[in-house]
């Protein structure tokens, strides 16, 4: 195994520049570009057959996580030598182990089984070995509260992309976003203080969601401007109700993260 099962606790650090992560996995993501040798996922795909739920799925995530690897050229060789090393290490661990997660028939089964199949197949270089040095599985407590920032900063990205259009396009992908993005915010809310506007949680997650909250409110000022009738479409996380949203978007979380019996959960 080279792959680690055990970390310290996660530093959510890369959500700095979450914005600049969201573009390149994207791009990682598109089917517009098509590998010039799949016999390194070829290779992939046999050798972990009986991991994953579906073979052409599997070999698409192993072709966009070498698309995703290229498009980090701060994760080439010694960590030291770039401030961005720790941020994009951390990035790309978090969409391994949200792909590998994805797919993997057992959700008990390590990421890092699988991981150790990917790397073993499609990573080269002389300095490939600095990649075995940051996957891990993550805890799924802390996966579960990444999981929430992504789906915020996903929808922000949208939200700040449409406001360079015009017509009724806004006003549905205004509505339809901001709501998502108030489902989540009451649940992260809540899990860092109870739904109160109390700011003393400062732990990592906390810290981040408060971060996201400040990008959020600055999001209004720029529908304002763009056209002031755009705001009967855009909920203010501010005017986020606190309905049976929270204890729905709860449902699903994992096991023993959320005990759904007392519907509260604390983040320490």
């Amino acid at each position: 195994m080279t792959c680690e099962q055990n970390k310290k606790e996660e530093s959510y650090v890369f959500f700095e520049d979450i914005g600049n992560y969201i573009k390149k996995a994207d791009l990682a993501e598109s089917t517009d570009e098509l590998s010039n040798d799949e016999s390194e996922c070829n290779s992939f795909i046999e050798s972990s057959r009986y991991d994953f739920k579906d073979k052409t799925t599997a070999k698409s995530i192993c072709e966009q996580f070498k698309k995703l690897y290229v498009s980090l050229p701060e994760l080439k060789c010694n960590p030291n030598s770039d401030p961005n090393y720790k941020k994009s290490s951390e990035f790309l661990n978090y969409w391994v182990n949200f792909k590998l997660r994805e797919i993997l028939q057992n959700e008990d089964d390590s990421v890092c089984d699988v991981y150790n199949y990917l790397e073993n197949r499609i990573t080269v270089g002389t300095c490939n070995y600095l990649l075995l040095k940051f996957i891990y599985d993550i805890n799924k407590d802390d996966f579960y509260k990444m999981n929430i920032l992504y789906r915020l900063y996903k929808n922000y990205t949208v939200l700040d992309t449409i406001l360079e259009n015009e017509g009724d396009i806004v006003n549905r992908t205004l509505l339809s976003h901001s709501t998502a993005c108030c489902t989540d915010y009451l649940v992260a809310n809540y899990m860092c203080n109870d739904g109160n506007d109390d700011d003393s949680n400062n732990s990592p997650f906390c810290t981040q969601l408060r971060n996201f909250k400040t990008k959020y409110d600055l999001l209004y000022n720029r529908v304002i401007e763009k056209n002031p009738e755009y705001t009967k479409y855009f909920k203010k996380l501010s005017e986020c109700k606190k309905t049976n949203t929270m204890s729905t978007a709860l449902i699903g979380t994992t096991v023993g993260l959320v005990p759904l019996l007392v519907g509260i959960y604390k983040v320490k």
